[in-house]
């Protein structure tokens, strides 16, 4: 196996002491901020997933509705005693954010997620924003809702394309094309993302619009993931690497016009007296720390893999080897891979 291990004790017990920090996907020295590893997830916690999401409750929720999503499969006091041997590995998710998994899926390295697992999230999301719509009596929603409807239609073809690539005899030209897709529907949702929070910071709001926002953040990023995947499945690491540095700033960007308090303060604003606007934003609030939080964990996130991309790349690590590696490991969930 290229370099990839399985995740030892004491990366565990360093993480749980406050020695090492979990930030994205890179384990890292607290006191000299240095990258001690990354972490990977593999096909066997895909599988893991998987089933937990066909085997019991909604398993559209599991991914794409706005609670606890992923981090509540693994936080599930009853799935993790079911994993006993794996129960190491997967404590280091404990410290990670919830808001980051629940928009990013894992974001644990590059994704090795089925397109039947892509899928699912695809339509749980699309099937949210429908319920979230209803909710919002705004003038345009209809367009909106048209366009998004076809931008999730662009993104479920090319999340099929990317998981056929390895069976293609013209891959190169293929991946391109459906990572430029995959990068243009990206461009769209964060158009869509942008006009409602600029809408948003005009008046009073609700917790769906929020709500809103999370779903088309989680969108994007399911296109980022993907269109990840297609570059290393031919080998461009270095565009790879740059991509994600520049999407990691594009969704700070998109995060920073938002506060916790100032959303709590807009969903509180058609209160008619002090004591219900206190309640309403009381109640507001925490929505508000996990949207916000969410979204600028997820710059960690996305930036963790341009520095993956870079450790490969030192290590003359191949994308295709990698990805073959971390698909088929089948014993161990999460793996780590040592910093250059």
């Amino acid at each position: 196996m290229i370099l990839l291990r399985a995740v030892p004790p004491e990366l565990v017990q360093g993480v749980a002491s406050g020695l090492y920090k979990v930030t994205g996907s890179v384990v890292r020295d607290v006191a000299s901020g240095r990258g001690i590893a990354f972490l990977q997830e593999t096909g066997m916690l895909q599988t893991i997933l998987n089933s937990v999401m066909t085997s019991g409750g909604n398993p559209i929720v599991g991914f794409a509705n706005l609670g606890l999503g992923a981090a509540s499969v693994i936080q599930n006091q009853q799935i993790k005693s079911r994993l006993a041997e794996v129960q190491s590995s997967l404590a280091l998710l404990q410290n990670l954010q919830i808001g980051t998994l629940v928009v990013s899926g894992l974001g644990l390295g590059v994704s090795v997620a089925g397109f039947a697992v892509m899928l699912k999230r695809l339509k749980g999301i699309e099937v949210h924003l429908g319920t979230i719509e209803a909710k919002i009596d705004h003038v345009t929603k209809d367009r909106r809702s048209d366009d998004i409807r076809m931008i999730f239609a662009d993104v479920g073809t090319q999340l099929d394309t990317v998981d056929t690539l390895s069976g293609r005899s013209n891959k190169v030209s293929i991946a391109e094309a459906a990572e430029q897709s995959l990068a243009t529907s990206a461009g769209r949702l964060e158009s869509h993302f942008q006009q409602k929070s600029d809408t948003m910071q005009l008046g009073a709001i609700t917790t769906a619009d929020m709500d809103l926002l999370w779903s088309l953040a989680a969108a994007i990023r399911l296109c980022h993931e993907a269109g990840l995947r297609a570059l290393y499945s031919i080998d461009e690491l270095e565009a790879a690497k740059q991509l994600a540095e520049r999407r990691a700033q594009r969704f700070l960007n998109l995060s920073q016009a938002l506060t916790p308090d100032s959303l709590a303060r807009l969903c509180a604003q058609s209160a008619q007296d002090a004591v219900s606007y206190a309640e309403a934003r009381r109640l507001a609030l925490p929505q508000a720390e996990v949207l916000v939080h969410g979204l600028r964990d997820s710059v960690a996130s996305i930036s963790s893999q341009s520095e993956l991309a870079q450790n490969l790349i030192a290590n003359q690590i191949s994308g295709p080897a990698y990805l073959k590696d971390i698909a088929d490991e089948k014993e161990e969930p999460l793996l780590i891979l040592p910093t250059a």
